[in-house]
């Protein structure tokens, strides 16, 4: 039609947002960490890592003030070589999921926590010790939340869920059978009456101005998955995006 022109597509650096001076709506409890190289990517990816929740000391409250910062509180320490209080066996499990090797100095890590970002899907704190579970109703309302409110602006291409529980309550996304599942070689396969999964389906999760692909491994806390195979699913959904 004469006198009307359509606007070109965004390029992907045209896509990008300031995310230090994003408006966060209040529905977006905890703000996401970022590193600081985040828009490059891991291996040319934006990754994201998917939690569960966070944990409260006693009297902490579920205010804004408080639960904004406390994610990038939590994380920024990563991507520092120097870390004065992230050395737990929760945190070097997360380390060698990015880094994929057991032999690795903190600056090694510390340049992946760069290139990524993490978040937890509950949007409110859960008790004050890790084996307090969030409400499942929290889990469900941030897959709502993270969907709405977070994916279009962190615009990940690739999304590893940290924990089979909130793989189970993040209710958004589709099975792509296509694609090939990724096996975990070297998971703990029975322990007592429970046998756990070694294939976890490779799901797209589609989101307003794109579509990252994910999936699942167990708890890192859990003595469940190996380390080799929890970096080994997020280099499996690495291959797969870049082969799109």
């Amino acid at each position: 039609m004469t006198g009307m022109s359509s606007a070109a597509p965004q390029t992907d650096d045209e896509a990008r947002v300031d995310l230090t001076r994003h408006k966060w709506p209040d529905a977006v409890r905890f703000i996401p960490y970022w590193g600081d190289l985040y828009w490059e990517g891991l291996d040319g990816e934006r990754v994201l890592l998917l939690g569960e929740s966070h944990y409260r000391k006693e009297g902490l409250s579920d205010s804004l003030e408080v639960t904004r910062p406390f994610t990038q509180d939590h994380f920024r320490e990563m991507a520092s070589p120097v870390r004065s209080g992230r050395h737990g066996p929760f945190f070097k499990a997360l380390d060698l999921v990015l880094v994929g090797q057991q032999d690795f100095d903190l600056q090694e890590a510390a340049d992946s926590w760069k290139r990524v970002a993490f978040m937890n899907l509950s949007q409110s704190l859960a008790g004050s010790q890790a084996n307090h579970r969030p409400r499942n109703e929290a889990l469900r309302e941030g897959g709502d939340v993270l969907v709405r409110d977070i994916l279009p602006v962190l615009k990940p291409t690739v999304v590893l869920v940290l924990g089979r529980m909130t793989w189970w309550f993040l209710s958004h996304g589709r099975r792509e059978p296509a694609l090939s599942p990724f096996i975990a070689k070297e998971v703990n396969r029975k322990s007592g009456r429970r046998r756990y999964v070694e294939e976890r389906d490779v799901w797209s999760l589609d989101y307003k101005g794109g579509s990252a692909l994910m999936t699942w491994v167990y708890h890192p806390s859990w003595n469940v998955d190996t380390w080799r195979d929890r970096s080994a699913a997020l280099r499996h959904l690495i291959a797969l995006s870049k082969r799109d």
